[in-house]
């Protein structure tokens, strides 16, 4: 449903001017073009029920709802500079107030982003959005993966829902196996601007590897393999079988790392290849098989 309102809202806003290089709904941000700068523009939305675990700190609230739209910026290979939030808070409480923005500022400060204002109001349930600029060199979309191209990710992934379903199955927060990849996500943003020197497509893993990897194939008109074999599932293994790990390293959302196509692996290792056709699929010891169009869902 999310993506369906996506292709709506880009239907409706999209803009034919010059000065717009990307616009409404078409990749993981907007770029536009501003005297001789590429302008990278993102917005995010989180709220209570479905992406603040329990037990999380307001702290950790304000990091995630900056984190979310840096990640964005650093998929696009942008250097963040600024970031607007919106706060909907359920009662008035000063302390909470100041916890998330003290989380907030903590990650800003770490890569060099100024928060420059935001708005505040009151309702049923807490929401944080943010809206984030940052400028680009050279940017990447999901729409530039070329057959030949290696598959890349920067990191592991299936940490944060491994971690949430420990958490919902009883298990202190202080025990889950991977608490920073659930709480406190860390954007990859220098890796984002670097890779984006050679990468010819890239995105955010936030709603799944599969949903990545389908926004590319999709959108460069390419196929796309990833190999079992190589895929690297140590880390999930200790707490789950390899089915289990297998399905949270494809379909489990949250770990923010980013995917890339290159004819090279500068950050991170390679999952794939890209190949003419369409769809991605992933060849195993059962053959090849469909990579489905799923992942989090958003409520």
């Amino acid at each position: 449903m999310e993506f369906e309102l996506i292709r709506l809202a880009s239907k409706i806003f999209g803009a034919k001017r010059e000065d717009v290089i990307v616009g409404a709904g078409e990749d993981d941000c907007a770029v536009v073009r501003v005297g001789r700068s590429n302008l990278v523009l993102t917005a995010d939305n989180l709220h209570e029920k479905a992406d603040f675990p329990p037990g999380m700190l307001p702290e950790e609230m304000g990091h995630m709802a900056l984190a979310v739209n840096l990640s964005d910026l650093a998929a696009t290979g942008a250097k963040p500079l600024y970031f607007l939030y919106t706060i909907t808070l359920r009662e008035a409480s000063k302390d909470f107030f100041v916890r998330v923005l003290k989380g907030m500022k903590a990650l800003a400060e770490k890569y060099d982003v100024a928060v420059v204002g935001g708005d505040i109001d009151f309702g049923d349930e807490l929401f944080i959005s943010g809206f984030a600029i940052g400028t680009a060199d050279r940017y990447v979309t999901q729409s530039g993966a070329k057959p030949g191209d290696k598959v890349c990710l920067t990191g592991l992934l299936g940490k944060a829902q491994l971690s949430l379903e420990q958490l919902f199955s009883g298990i202190d927060r202080n025990e889950i196996a991977y608490p920073k990849s659930l709480f406190t996500p860390e954007p990859k943003i220098n890796e984002g601007v670097e890779i984006a020197r050679h990468a010819n497509a890239m995105t955010d893993i936030s709603d799944s590897l599969a949903v990545s990897l389908n926004l590319i194939a999709e959108k460069s008109k390419v196929g796309i393999v990833i190999y079992e074999d190589i895929l690297p599932l140590d880390h999930l293994t200790p707490y789950v079988d390899e089915k289990k790990a297998l399905e949270l390293f494809l379909y489990a959302g949250g770990d923010y790392e980013l995917v890339y196509t290159s004819s090279q692996c500068t950050h991170g290792f390679e999952v794939g290849e890209v190949v003419e056709g369409s769809g991605v699929w992933i060849e195993g010891k059962h053959g090849r098989n469909k990579v489905e169009f799923r992942g989090y869902t958003h409520f």
